[in-house]
């Protein structure tokens, strides 16, 4: 197998999940990984995105359509029967609620009561039935990123924005809101918009921002914006301008997939090829393969309550980090035959 991990999970147990690309779900309980597979009823062993409900049950989306549930007993898979299609599952959420959303690449919207599954797709209203992204915000409203524009959902009515009402670009890779209550949508190719519940200010290359193209966007503590962008490696916004951390400044790779805040205050980029960057106290500092890490592509990072930082990577499975050492868990050591990870 090629050790692809997409995604990571710490369950209330303490227990850690890693989702992979061919091998299933592997779960690691601090001293052995046992294996969901197809044959333990998993849905399909190729795992796009994982989640933990607040009943404590774990769902698992596919790269080939449908979900599974596992209760701690039983794997439950729900699939063409219930609505799901072909398309990978890319993200999912459970609302103040207790629905639980999931958004497909190409199937449209499915949310879950409890009991039932309904199904939102283009013919049903959804601008696209490509959905990259889910939040739920402070005041309960739903917002869906998809291919042709942001989707509002006050769970009684949808409400559309797209580059018509103001948004830089229909293709919305990222959602997130900042603690003004504004939100901020990464696209492909157009920037960044900000709303604040009346109208949109963008932000792109012209404005400041190292890329028109983002992937990942993350508020510090203090409150400033980071934009983990394609081509331009990281851009900060403290409300007023724009600075940029980019191979120039140390990065290795401009190319960044996913940004992660540790309790210690120091930040962390995964690239598409060449590691891992910390910064800490001002300084990025470079982990690949002399340090002990991967050159592999960074598709994860998660943080367990111990505080060990958790890598999936494409190809050298899941990378530990304990602050002093990192240590590699592929097949050989027993995970799954491939893992890939998406940051939930």
């Amino acid at each position: 197998g090629n050790n692809i991990v997409w995604s990571v999970l710490e369950d209330r147990q303490g227990r850690l999940w890693f989702g992979t690309y061919g091998g299933g779900v592997s779960m690691y309980d601090g001293r052995n990984f046992n294996h969901f597979t197809e044959k333990e009823g998993l849905s399909d062993n190729h795992i796009r995105s994982m989640m933990e409900d607040s009943q404590g049950n774990l769902w698992f989306g596919s790269w080939n359509g449908g979900v599974s549930r596992y209760d701690g007993e039983h794997i439950i898979h729900y699939g063409h029967k219930e609505g799901f299609g072909t398309h990978a599952v890319t993200a999912l959420l459970e609302d103040s609620q207790g629905q639980i959303w999931f958004g497909t690449d190409g199937s449209g919207v499915m949310m879950f009561d409890g009991q039932n599954f309904f199904r939102i797709t283009e013919r049903e209203g959804l601008l696209s039935d490509h959905v990259l992204s889910i939040l739920e915000d402070s005041q309960g409203h739903l917002w869906f990123g998809t291919g042709a524009g942001v989707l509002k959902y006050d769970q009684k009515s949808f409400t559309y924005f797209t580059e018509k009402d103001g948004l830089s670009h229909n293709s919305v890779r990222a959602i997130l809101e900042d603690s003004q209550g504004n939100l901020w949508f990464g696209t492909e190719q157009g920037g960044v918009s900000q709303y604040n519940g009346e109208s949109f200010r963008h932000f792109t290359e012209e404005d400041g921002l190292s890329n028109n193209t983002v992937n990942a966007i993350f508020e510090d503590e203090h409150g400033k914006l980071w934009f983990g962008t394609e081509y331009g490696g990281v851009s900060i916004y403290d409300g007023a301008s724009f600075t940029h951390f980019t191979k120039k400044e140390g990065l290795r790779d401009n190319r960044i997939r996913c940004i992660l805040e540790d309790r210690r205050g120091d930040l962390w980029f995964g690239a598409w090829n060449g590691g891992v960057s910390r910064f800490s106290a001002g300084v990025i500092t470079h982990f690949d393969e002399d340090e002990g890490f991967c050159n592999n592509s960074v598709n994860s990072l998660y943080e367990d309550r111990q505080g060990n930082l958790w890598f999936g990577t494409s190809g050298a499975g899941v990378i530990k980090y304990d602050q002093t050492s990192f240590t590699h868990y592929t097949e050989k050591e027993g995970l799954s035959h491939s893992l890939s990870l998406i940051h939930i």
